[in-house]
């Protein structure tokens, strides 16, 4: 029989609109192949950062988490393609009934024997989808948990991207503020031998003590926030906090061309796009399912099997007895389940396809967004680098008139402390540029094959 005299199949509502989703005005930006498609290995180039991708992959609790949830979906899928089958039971039972003789019965029968073995079989007739309906929302939950997998894994990805990098940064801090610090302390002890000499007062003394301290205070929140990264790296990786070793180099290694394709991409890339569409059709199943139950059930019945009152009978072929049972249940009053729960489904149907939405609005979004912030990025990192270098010169230059008398000791020390805190931006400055390609990658669907 039809099993589509009720259930409707999904059909994709949700435009997008590939002109005016992304907001991006870089001409640089191109639109014919989305790199996030490209696999994590290959996106990063960092040996040791793709072998803690790797492990952390492997290892992660998060993940092996969400493997587990891909398995109970699996089980409920297989137990979902089976609700259109009949369900069957074997039975046996022996009994024995001792009767009063002061009864008709007991005057009549005496003790009674009975056994029994045999097979009941009930089917239930699919005649408006219910079944069908079922069998897909068990479907779609299998795939919506595949995808918050991948979504997990991604997520993952560019986490651990994200604290190597900002290892690497740290470093490169800790290495300016040991030097400043050793330069500082050179400075102090010239500050010192001046102000014996009379030629400098007690303020410049005590001014380059404060230099030389506020040095070694952004030393200490330096190697704090390395430890606090290698810490972060091992927790995503599974394993108990380690040191972890890392390149020396603070360059990005992302010499692919920035092509974030096209918005419409989003549904096959993204796995929490793809897993919101996923439950979309999910509660769209479950209201054909709750509208099917508005209509009678047709279930047929049926059993077979051997019964005696004599153990030396109960295989014998007269023992044989077969019945079957055709029946139908149409609900009438049911203290409103069946309409309550119908309106339950189209509300949780609209909340899917209203969070389906978000989910596309949100990826347009982060995808803009990064793309701004890279592009915008460049010119930061381009006035950051000519900052440091007007301060190193002007370091330089108060240095030679502190010299000759034509400068005195605070304009050193400004010029010091600017150059410092400019060497210290540009790093920060960088690493936000790194962090947010990953971010765009991440954005754009990529990091989770």
């Amino acid at each position: 029989m039809s099993s589509c005299l009720i259930r409707k199949d999904y059909t994709r509502t949700v435009e997008i609109d590939d002109e005016s989703l992304y907001r991006i005005t870089n001409e640089n930006v191109a639109h014919d192949q989305n790199f996030g498609q490209i696999i994590w290995s290959d996106f990063f180039k960092d040996s040791l950062l793709t072998d803690y991708i790797d492990r952390a992959i492997t290892n992660n609790y998060d993940v092996r988490i969400a493997l587990e949830n891909v398995e109970i979906a699996k089980s409920l899928f297989k137990q979902g393609k089976s609700v259109n089958q009949p369900t069957v039971n074997g039975n046996i039972s022996a009994g024995y009934t001792q009767n009063s003789a002061n009864t008709p019965i007991g005057n009549a029968f005496g003790n009674q024997q009975q056994y029994n073995v045999g097979v009941d079989m009930s089917w239930e007739a699919d005649i408006w989808g219910k079944l069908k309906a079922t069998t897909e929302a068990s479907r779609m939950n299998l795939l919506t948990q595949e995808e918050v997998k991948k979504a997990i894994v991604s997520d993952l990805v560019s986490q651990v991207a994200f604290n190597y990098y900002r290892l690497i940064g740290f470093d490169k801090q800790r290495e300016i503020l040991l030097k400043t610090i050793k330069s500082r302390e050179e400075s102090l002890e010239v500050t010192e031998a001046l102000y014996k000499a009379g030629e400098l007062t007690l303020v410049a003394v005590k001014q380059s003590e404060a230099l030389l301290y506020n040095s070694k205070v952004l030393l200490v929140e330096a190697e704090k926030n390395i430890e606090i990264s290698e810490n972060a790296i091992s927790f995503l990786m599974g394993e108990n906090n380690h040191a972890i070793e890392r390149d020396s180099v603070f360059n990005d290694r992302f010499d692919f061309k920035l092509d974030v394709g096209l918005p419409i991409q989003l549904l096959e890339n993204r796995p929490d796009v793809k897993a919101a569409e996923y439950n979309l059709i999910s509660t769209f199943e479950r209201v054909n399912i709750a509208k099917a139950n508005f209509y009678p059930s047709l279930r047929i019945s049926a059993s077979a099997g051997l019964q005696s009152i004599q153990v030396q009978d109960w295989f014998n072929p007269s023992s044989f007895l077969f019945n079957v049972l055709g029946s139908a249940t149409q609900p009438i009053w049911n203290q409103r389940q069946i309409k309550t729960q119908y309106e339950i489904t189209q509300s949780e149907e609209k909340i899917a396809l209203l969070n389906f939405q978000k989910q596309i609005l949100l990826a347009g979004q982060e995808v803009s967004n990064s793309v701004l912030i890279i592009d915008k990025q460049e010119e930061v990192i381009i006035n950051q680098e000519a900052e440091c270098e007007a301060y190193r010169l002007a370091v330089e230059y108060s240095q030679d008139l502190l010299g000759s008398g034509s400068a005195n000791y605070l304009e050193v020390i400004t010029a010091r402390q600017n150059l410092l805190q400019a060497e210290i931006i540009l790093v920060n400055n960088k690493l936000v540029k790194i962090t947010e390609l990953i971010r765009l990658y991440n954005a754009l669907g990529g990091g989770w094959s």
